[in-house]
């Protein structure tokens, strides 16, 4: 895999990111990150964002390149474990194959809640979310 690439931060990012460093991640980079992701367990666009930013060096991950990043992995990496990535507000991320993941997650354990405009709460405890630490996964 390529070094990582980091740069400043944007200008129109830094309202949001402040200044500092951020990382443009390989899609490698992503990948590897979700397939450390056990049974049982979800991580959040955040938390992945922020353990990969950690550990190459950088202050934040690129939201753009991420989202990416993800779209495409959820089109092409079928033996990735994707449905334990949830949006930061607890909902599935809804790419194609949502439907499919969220079946998974309910056979790992999750108690989900559909809503009226066809989107998945994941019912998460605290020792069901994944956390990275810098060189591998924690827990």
């Amino acid at each position: 895999m390529k070094s990582p690439k980091i740069v400043a931060v944007p200008e129109k990012m830094q309202k949001y990111y402040g200044t500092g460093s951020m990382l443009h991640p390989e899609i490698g980079m992503v990948e590897e990150a979700i397939a450390l992701v056990p049974f049982g367990k979800v991580i959040t666009i955040d938390t992945l964002a922020r353990a990969l930013a950690q550990t190459y060096g950088a202050d934040v991950t690129c939201p753009l390149r991420i989202g990416n990043h993800l779209k495409r992995l959820s089109k092409t990496a079928s033996q990735l474990p994707f449905w334990r990535v949830v949006r930061t507000d607890g909902y599935l991320i809804k790419f194609d194959n949502w439907e499919y993941w969220a079946t998974v997650l309910a056979k790992e354990g999750f108690v989900l809640k559909f809503t009226k405009s066809n989107q998945v709460k994941v019912g998460m405890q605290s020792h069901q979310l994944f956390q990275f630490s810098i060189g591998g996964a924690d827990h």
